[in-house]
């Protein structure tokens, strides 16, 4: 909870830091290793100091991913939702499955609405330590600078996540607020104002990071270039076009950075932190570093010999997803499983049974040997790679009416995926607006159960007709309060600067 965690005071003694962390190597790989507590004191007192108490900040973005919050994004779209079962395993799930349903029980003490912000604030804790202390750290500017830049790359991660899904909130940032303490947290700060730090924060971390390929740096950090795809992303959010097609027309043509040839290839395990990706959450197989994403999926049998993967379970594709793809779209076939085995590796028919026998998403099978189960997968997820910059850029370009480059970006995108161009395939010039359509739906196509679909639909102004069209869940329910996630209410009864009237409307 922010109201606790958060404030400056209490959190000096007892800062999150990793041990064992790997400093440095062209082939180093981003160690988050089991805690320890450290006053921020004994920690900045030198290099290495510095850079493992950064790692405190990965950490809490592992934490944030690493469970049932990862459905935030997917779910309560076009592209996802729960099985028919997740409501009747009892008062949890029942919660859980209103963030997708947007049931009465999409309320302020909803448990998953609780859980994310209060790890996002813990995340926001520790980029304000992070920052304040390296600021007086005896390190060399270089070293300084790409740390606060660390910081402050994760720090507008997680407030990005929280203004897109509460609207405004309070605002702690390194500078110390005694009154704030006494109060338990801050007053509500408005969008503008959450946006403003957000952007100020990725500039800084875009001036100061390492390229990504940079051999000083261990693979897993944030970059310059997830920065910069980062901060385009903030733009078009805000519909200021203008500065997310300079910001991310760079990175087209980038030479750290490129798109793998073959789609499939992105979710082979071996080939994490590859070329096309910029910025991934890092798993990996060590106790308390796993991901719960294979489990929720359906996708928890290690020991098949052909394809693992079970049927079921607790989150799947709406019918609209799998029908979406084109024929001879070869994401289709990389993204879904629709033949389901046991154990063993022997094939099981689940045709007759709901929606355990309906297609289900194999992006992030667990792999044989590494993972342990599917709820101990060490599979990474994605956070940003070069396929959603080409398609923001496409965005920008169209909504400041370029159809024609739009179009071409669009078409690069559908060309890896063995797709002809569009308009060849479609037999028309797009305009503006059907161009605008399409490109959501590549989006869904291209980076579907990536955790951006409920973010998208939003920026479109399309979440509402959308997911009351094509998420048959959400039709009863879903209405405009719910552009909105409720405010928590523990917050209020912890946090005595916030007031009633700053819960979001309709709640």
């Amino acid at each position: 909870m922010f109201s606790k965690c958060s404030t400056l005071n209490k959190i000096f003694t007892i800062l999150v830091i990793m041990t064992g962390i790997i400093l440095s190597g062209c082939d180093k790989q981003l160690d988050i290793k089991p805690e320890k507590f450290i006053s921020p004191e004994q920690l900045y007192k030198d290099e290495a100091g510095v850079k493992s108490g950064v790692v405190g900040i990965y950490r809490q973005l592992l934490e944030l991913k690493r469970g049932d919050y990862v459905i935030v994004g997917m779910v309560g779209t076009d592209e996802a939702k729960m099985t028919t079962f997740v409501p009747t395993w009892g008062p949890y799930w029942q919660g859980f499955s209103a963030v997708n349903s947007y049931s009465p029980l999409m309320t302020g003490q909803n448990d998953v609405v609780q859980g994310f912000w209060s790890f996002s604030y813990k995340g926001i804790t520790n980029a304000n330590t992070a920052i304040r202390y390296i600021q007086k750290a005896p390190v060399n500017d270089g070293i300084k600078n790409q740390a606060i830049g660390e910081a402050k790359f994760l720090r507008a991660l997680f407030y990005f996540y929280l203004v897109q899904l509460y609207g405004g909130v309070p605002m702690p940032t390194e500078v110390p607020d005694v009154v704030a303490d006494q109060k338990g947290g801050l007053p509500k700060s408005s969008e503008e104002n959450v946006y403003k730090l957000i952007v100020e924060d990725l500039q800084f971390a875009a001036a100061n990071l390492s390229n990504k390929g940079d051999k000083s740096q261990e693979v897993g950090r944030a970059t310059k270039e997830a920065a910069i795809a980062l901060l385009g992303k903030v733009y078009l959010t805000r519909k200021d076009y203008k500065n997310a097609k300079a910001t991310l027309e760079p990175l087209l043509n980038s030479p750290n950075v490129t798109l793998l040839s073959n789609y499939a290839d992105l979710y082979v395990e071996a080939n994490e932190n590859n070329k096309e990706s910029l910025f991934e959450v890092q798993f990996s197989n060590e106790n308390n570093n796993t991901s719960n994403l294979a489990n929720n999926l359906g996708c928890w049998q290690i020991n098949a010999a052909n394809l693992p993967g079970a049927g079921g379970h607790v989150i799947i594709p709406t019918d609209y997803y799998f029908n979406s793809f084109e024929e001879g779209d070869k994401r289709k076939d990389a993204t879904f499983r629709s033949v389901f085995f046991d154990k063993d590796g022997n094939p099981v028919d689940y045709s007759w049974w709901a929606d355990v026998g309906k297609p289900h998403v194999k992006k992030f099978d667990i792999t044989k040997d590494v993972s342990t189960s599917g709820s101990s997968s060490s599979r990474n997820l994605y956070y940003l790679r070069l396929a959603d910059v080409i398609l923001m850029y496409a965005e920008a370009e169209n909504e400041l009416g370029d159809a024609g480059n739009a179009l071409t970006q669009l078409n690069i995108i559908r060309n890896r995926a063995g797709l002809a161009n569009y308009e060849e395939v479609h037999k028309i010039i797009p305009d503006q607006t059907q161009l605008r359509k399409e490109l959501m739906m590549e989006r869904m196509r291209e980076l579907g159960f990536e955790g951006w679909r409920w973010f998208d639909l939003k920026r479109s102004g399309t979440l509402l007709s959308e997911v009351k069209t094509n998420n048959p869940d959400a039709t009863p329910f879903i209405t405009e309060k719910n552009l909105w996630y409720p405010l928590p209410t523990k917050e209020f009864q912890n946090n005595s600067s916030l007031l009633p009237s700053d819960q979001n409307p309709g709640y």
